[in-house]
Parts: structure tokens; sequence; C-alpha cells
């Protein structure tokens, strides 16, 4: 069954109308949708819907909703705080991480970071950024899609951590496999995975995260690049958890 992202308040309970120009030009002419087929409608939020097609025209394709089911809060809200990489690079690791569960994805400029984002790109970059979490939602069968940050100064990002566990992952410091952290947060409500760029984070940066109550994690010996560590950590954990 093919599936569409729609806004929060749209429709109601017995019936949906997609009226957005590009998900109704992709319903028609890419998935070639047709009068009568299942199709399902999520919000982003947690909320599917779905039931038969009952109209399809230029502008706008009609679902009669005959099932809806809200999907359960996950037990652990995974964020993933990634250093900015290059841009295909940065792309895939959203990609990936939807795929995972994470809640949230949060872009970090570090003293390492060699990809500086310019001003006159932000609201460009962050849509892109959106819509590509928006599709690997719909392909992957998530009924909610994660919310992605602007990108922030390290410095800036470590003081808004209050009440979360923090795991930064670095060869910078020694520091206890990762999985070992998985028995030990089960229970933890909010859990934040921190990527650095593709030289680590530098020492001082390792010190001012612990200041903040950061603990150190490994994958290994081996130096992954920046979105290997980030979809080998998330794996990991929502493994080690029983998510996937």
């Amino acid at each position: 069954m093919h599936r569409v992202l729609i806004p929060p308040q749209a429709g109601h309970a017995e019936q949906v109308t997609i009226t957005d120009p590009n998900r109704v030009h992709y319903l028609l002419h890419v998935l070639r949708v047709r009068v009568g087929e299942r199709l399902e409608c999520f919000d982003g939020k947690g909320r599917r819907r779905s039931g038969p097609i009952t109209q399809c025209t230029p502008r706008q394709v009609t679902v009669s909703i005959d099932q809806q089911a809200d999907d359960p809060s996950p037990r652990v809200r995974l964020t993933l705080a990634q250093s900015l990489i290059k841009p295909e690079r940065f792309a895939w690791v959203i990609q990936k991480a939807t795929e995972l569960g994470v809640a949230e994805i949060i872009p970090v400029l570090t003293s390492r970071t060699t990809v500086q984002p310019r001003v006159t790109d932000g609201t460009h970059r962050l849509e892109r950024w959106r819509r590509i979490a928006e599709e690997a939602a719909a392909q992957c069968g998530r009924a909610t899609v994660p919310t992605i940050a602007s990108p922030q100064p390290f410095d800036t990002f470590l003081k808004t951590l209050n009440g979360c566990t923090v795991l930064l992952l670095t060869l910078a410091e020694p520091g206890p496999p990762l999985v070992q952290y998985v028995g030990e947060l089960d229970g933890s409500h909010a859990v934040v995975v921190l990527i650095g760029p593709e030289g680590d984070f530098t020492p001082g940066e390792v010190a001012l995260a612990k200041e903040h109550g950061a603990r150190i994690a490994q994958l290994g010996h081996a130096t992954l690049r920046s979105e290997t560590a980030a979809v080998a950590a998330l794996a990991i954990l929502q493994h080690g958890w029983g998510i996937l």
C-alpha cells in the first residue's frame, strides 16, 4: 500500500482530501494511484489513516477512511546530534537515521567541521533536509517524522542537554563499547548520540562535553567515516532495545 504524508489537521475521521500540488503530482504521475486503490495517510506525529481512494483529479486525491491508528510512543526518545559533514553525506545520514527511528536530528558545528553553512542557504537547506526525512519516513513505514533543527555551535548545543543522557562517540579518549550502554539506558527517557566530524572531536570538545554530563563510548578501534559511525551507533542501540 502506498503512503503519503499529510498535515496533522488535514481531513477528518471519515475522509482525507489531499490538495498539495506536489503530493497530488507524486501520487498521480509517479505512483500512478487509481480510484479503488488503498492509500495510507500519516501525519508525521504518529497517526495513520487508510482507506480506498474515491476520487483522483489533477488537483486533489480523496481517500475514504476505514482504518486509523496511533503509533505508540517509543520508550526511549533517541536524538542524533551529528556534526555537519559534506551535503550529500549529511543527507544520507538524515535518511538512514529516519529509517532507524530517531526522534530528532541536530546538526552541530565543531572545531573540525569542514562544511560551514552559509546564512543565505539556511531556509532552503532546512527544507531540503526535512523533505528527505519525510520521504524516508514514508518509505520505511513510520507514522512520525523526526524534527530537524538548524545547525548550532557545539558549545551552544551542550547547554541544551539538561535531563538527557548523552553518548559521545570518539576515538580521542578511551571509553567502553557502545553496546555496554544498551542495558543501562533501556529505561532512559531521552538519549542523545553525539557524532563528530571526519577529524573527530578535539580533546577540548571531549572535555567540555564531559563537563555537561556526556559519557564516552566507542564503536571499536577502526576509524569510521562520520556517517558510518552515526548509522552503526543508532542501529546498535535500537537493536539492543528490541526496536529493530
